[in-house]
């Protein structure tokens, strides 16, 4: 038997960093997805609370600066190395973990000058630094140059690894780019906070989009919590503000025209192989006026452990006709260990479970939305089809606010009479038949909400450390009545959420 030896060709590297991508910001993506299983580990771990978890992201144009940090785990000092050198390995499983490849965290090389990984470990005193020459990298990797080196080599060559002091306590890990390319769009912090929001599990802005608290509750009836992570990004430390998902109840569609549409009420679903859950899902009830204007809520999106699989185009083929995903704000959860990411996070690797599904979401969500679609148009100026849209939309409102908190009592009074109100003209509404058992329940789900309205007494107030007195608070409410009785309920709610962060602070 003739022996041989295996090489690896420095170019390889090459197909791991660019060629493994379309869009630069998708490194962003990556890194996030490793410090969300970092912080998800610190949980079970109790290395840290839930409300103490964060992200911070920097995208400093000016100095061709990024960094991602997170407080998560970090890797210990025994570890950090090989973990951090290994290519294409990786300790994770798919079956708990976003990122297991082993190859995402290359990403960056291909965009900066310097890429840095600097970890720490709670208990330990010192912390690991790695850090590629990428410029070095690419005269490397130049066609005719060093053709000797193999992959081994060419890492060897552009590494550098140190060791430093750092606080027991502290555990975290840190990527900096350094001399990051400005013909990447990495440093348009605009681009990447839309980038972001849409591939990121992050949580939805309840103000924009009010279906959030329904969205959890179907979500956690069949056990499946749906992870949300704080990811705050800045032009540096000083200017942090929290990034959210873009789903909106109001928004544009006909591209056109730009007509206004608005969720009047979100469809649940249930992809189910083989009496096996594969998929939870929601798509937006609206008037289907067109395609949707607004390319970062447009699409049925899939996500598994809530970062998104590919695009807004994913999953085009579930439809008929596929200018009717565009149609269309939705997501699908996958909830199954059997479908599997593919490398690039662009689709799912094509074995049996991802073509059961396909068929299945097909069957269901696609055919009847496409016919929902058709149907709308004659339905559009039906009156009762209007008015059980505007309850559900009081309905969604007011549950909401019983979530998050009412601004003050005259807010929750306000609240109660447009539920009562809103009752009183859908029972005198007479209803097409197909809409009768919308109807009724949406009646009782009115009533219910309205006893849970006036029962509350949850106050966005009453979320105000208790280092503040009795007398303080009260001042705070009677501020709070007078403000909702003069501003819109939109400047309210900044003007409260804002006085109440500013006191937990102090």
């Amino acid at each position: 038997m003739v022996e041989s030896h295996i090489q690896v060709g420095k170019y390889t590297l090459e197909s791991l960093t660019t060629g493994m991508y379309s869009d630069p910001k998708i490194i962003y993506r990556e890194y996030i997805q490793n410090s969300v299983d970092s912080l998800e580990n610190a949980l079970e771990q109790h290395l840290i609370e839930p409300q103490s978890m964060r992200i911070d992201i920097i995208v400093d144009e000016e100095n061709s600066y990024i960094s991602i940090r997170d407080n998560g785990t970090g890797i210990p000092y025994n570890k950090a190395v090989n973990t951090l050198m290994n290519i294409g390995s990786s300790a994770k499983r798919h079956t708990n973990n976003r990122g297991f490849r082993g190859i995402g965290r290359l990403g960056g090389m291909s965009y900066c000058d310097n890429l840095i990984f600097s970890t720490s470990a709670e208990g330990e005193n010192k912390k690991t630094i790695i850090e590629f020459d990428c410029k070095k990298l690419r005269q490397i990797l130049v066609p005719g140059a060093y053709e000797e080196m193999d992959l081994a080599a060419v890492m060897a060559a552009v590494t550098n690894t140190f060791v430093e002091l750092e606080k027991e306590e502290k555990h975290y890990f840190l990527v900096e780019l350094k001399g990051v390319s400005g013909f990447s769009d990495l440093l348009n912090i605009d681009s990447v906070k839309s980038y972001i929001g849409q591939v990121a599990p992050l949580p939805y802005q309840t103000r924009k989009f009010l279906f959030s608290y329904q969205l959890h509750k179907f979500l956690e009836e069949d056990g499946y919590s749906v992870e949300e992570f704080p990811i705050f990004i800045g032009e540096d430390s000083s200017d942090f503000e929290p990034l959210y998902k873009p789903n909106r109840h109001k928004f544009h569609a006909d591209r056109s025209k730009k007509k206004n549409d608005e969720l009047s009420s979100l469809k649940f679903f249930k992809v189910v192989v083989n009496e096996e859950i594969y998929a939870l899902g929601w798509y937006g009830l609206c008037d289907w006026l067109g395609s949707i204007s607004e390319h970062e809520i447009s699409g049925l999106r899939v996500r598994k452990g809530n970062i998104l699989i590919g695009d807004n185009k994913t999953l085009n083929s579930v439809f008929k006709e596929a200018r009717f995903n565009g149609w269309t704000q939705g997501e699908v959860f996958i909830v199954t260990d059997k479908l599997i990411p593919n490398a690039r996070r662009d689709d799912f690797e094509q074995n049996e479970a991802y073509y059961e599904f396909i068929d299945k979401l097909r069957e269901s969500v696609g055919v009847e939305i496409s016919k929902t679609i058709r149907e709308a148009s004659g339905k559009r100026n039906d009156n009762s089809a209007k008015m059980i849209r505007e309850v559900e939309k009081i309905v969604s409102r007011a549950q909401n606010e019983l979530e998050e908190g009412f601004n003050s009592a005259v807010d929750k009074e306000k609240i109660k009479n447009d539920l009562t109100d809103g009752l009183k003209k859908l029972s005198e509404t007479k209803v097409r038949d197909d809409l009768s058992d919308r109807k009724t329940q949406l009646e009782k789900l009115a009533e219910i909400t309205i006893e849970e309205v006036t029962s509350s007494s949850n106050y966005k107030i009453n979320k105000i450390n208790s280092g503040v007195d009795r007398k303080s608070k009260k001042m705070l409410a009677v501020i709070s009545d007078i403000l909702s009785k003069k501003l819109s309920k939109f400047l309210v709610d900044e003007i409260i959420e804002e006085i109440v962060q500013v006191i937990n602070k102090e």
